[in-house]
């Protein structure tokens, strides 16, 4: 028994050790005033419970742009924000790409009522996977100017006629297609959707 449980107490300890190295790491450019400011936001929304890869991944992505480091500072602050708010219009999401891009849902403009009703449509709360999809086509075609209000409108219209993550990905891409071909962001979308919507579910 003692033998098992040094087994399971090692165990436990390499796993921990696993998970440890896996963490990621702040890239070395940033001054260290920077860097003690980003970690402790990150430590911060680590024990709040929430998801700490997108902070990192925000970090990565200022650098690359050569951002200085006051402005990363601000964006991860900002984004950390954002998940926390986005938890707290959800709740907790099983998965945390839901909470990932109902954060950028948010810095688009769609508000935490509209965040709430995308996430119980009137067919029934669809899964996490379709949820995020819908909430990152949401983002995608705000970015491609279409007004916050329209984007929101159209894609509670496909979540409540049980759309798939397949749906929303075509719908992506068709607009991108009709925008090349020079046709408006606004006039694509309500074309697409409407083409999607038929009857509301029984």
């Amino acid at each position: 028994m003692r033998r098992a449980f040094i087994a399971a107490a090692l165990s436990a300890a390499a796993l921990a050790g696993a998970a440890h190295a896996q963490r990621p790491t702040l890239p070395d450019r940033l001054d260290a005033a920077a860097r003690a400011t980003l970690e402790r936001t990150i430590d911060t929304a680590r024990v709040a419970g929430l998801p700490v890869g997108p902070l990192y991944d925000k970090v990565s992505e200022g650098v690359l742009k050569g951002a200085a480091d006051d402005q990363i500072v601000r964006a991860v602050r900002s984004l950390a924000r954002s998940l926390g708010d986005a938890r707290g219009a959800l709740g907790a999401p099983a998965d945390p790409s839901v909470l990932t891009a109902a954060a950028s849902a948010l810095g688009t403009g769609v508000t935490p009522a509209e965040l709430r009703r995308l996430a119980h449509p009137s067919s029934g709360d669809p899964n996490g996977s379709t949820l995020a999809t819908a909430l990152v086509t949401l983002v995608d075609l705000v970015t491609k100017r279409v007004p916050v209000a329209m984007a929101t409108s159209s894609i509670q219209s496909l979540l409540d006629r049980r759309a798939t993550d397949q749906q929303f990905t075509s719908l992506r891409a068709d607009v991108d297609r009709d925008i090349l071909a020079g046709r408006a962001p606004e006039a694509s979308v309500v074309d697409r959707v409407r083409a999607r919507t038929g009857p509301p579910p029984p």
